[in-house]
C-alpha cells in the first residue's frame, strides 16, 4: 500500500472520530459508521479505472466476502482493492461472489455499540471474532506479499460505556491498528 492512501485511510477515520467525539448521535447504527466512513473515503478510492478482465469498478467496496476457511463466510465490513488486479466477468458465473481478485489495499472492520446496546462481555467477544479474522486474514496476505502490503484497521465506537483498557487487553494481531473511540450520548430527560 502507498503511503498516501494509507495516509487517506486514517485521515478519514479520524474525521469520523472527530465527528463521533463532537456529536455522537450524528451516527446512530454501525451502518451509520460505514455509510460516513465510506463518503470521506470515496474521494480518494471511488475513481473508475478498468478491471484486469476489461470492465470497470472502484477500489471501494463494502461487505466482501472471503474464500477460505469459512468457504465465503468470513466478510469484511470495507475493503479497498487494486482494480487492476480486479476480474469480474470471468468471476460472473460464482454462484456466491461473482467477483476475484488477488491481493486488497486494505480491510477495515467496524464495531458500533449503543448506549442500549449489548453488554461489555459480548460486544468484548464480538471485537475478539473480528480480530481473529483480521488474523487470518493477514496470515494469508502477509504469506502471499510479505508484511505492509495490505493496512488493516479495526475501528470501534462505543457509547455505552468507555472500555478501552478491556479493548487494549485483547490479542492485536501484528499489522492491525485499532482504534477505539468512546463518546457519552446524555439522555435528557422529557419534562
Amino acid at each position: 500500500m502507498i503511503e498516501e492512501d494509507r495516509q487517506h485511510i486514517e485521515d478519514s477515520i479520524l474525521d469520523v472520530n472527530n465527528v463521533f467525539l463532537r456529536a455522537p448521535n450524528v451516527l446512530l447504527t454501525e451502518e451509520d459508521l460505514r455509510m460516513h466512513l465510506c463518503h470521506r473515503l470515496i474521494t480518494r478510492f471511488g475513481t473508475e479505472e478498468t478491471t484486469n478482465d476489461g470492465d470497470t469498478s472502484i477500489s471501494l467496496h463494502t461487505e466482501v466476502r472471503w474464500y477460505g476457511k469459512g468457504d465465503l463466510k468470513t466478510r469484511s465490513d470495507v475493503v479497498l482493492v487494486d482494480v487492476s488486479n480486479l476480474d469480474v466477468k470471468r468471476h460472473a458465473a460464482l454462484p456466491s461472489k461473482g467477483y476475484g481478485f488477488n491481493i486488497p489495499k486494505a480491510i477495515i472492520e467496524l464495531k458500533f455499540r449503543r448506549p442500549n446496546g449489548e453488554s461489555t462481555s459480548t460486544f468484548l467477544k464480538k471485537i475478539e471474532q473480528d480480530l481473529e479474522k483480521l488474523q487470518e486474514l493477514v496470515g494469508v496476505f502477509h504469506a502471499a506479499q510479505g508484511l505492509n502490503t495490505v493496512g488493516f484497521w479495526m475501528v470501534v465506537f462505543d457509547k455505552k460505556a468507555d472500555i478501552e483498557n478491556r479493548v487494549n487487553e485483547l490479542t492485536i494481531p501484528l499489522g492491525v491498528q485499532i482504534i477505539y473511540t468512546f463518546a457519552r450520548c446524555d439522555v435528557k430527560s422529557q419534562n
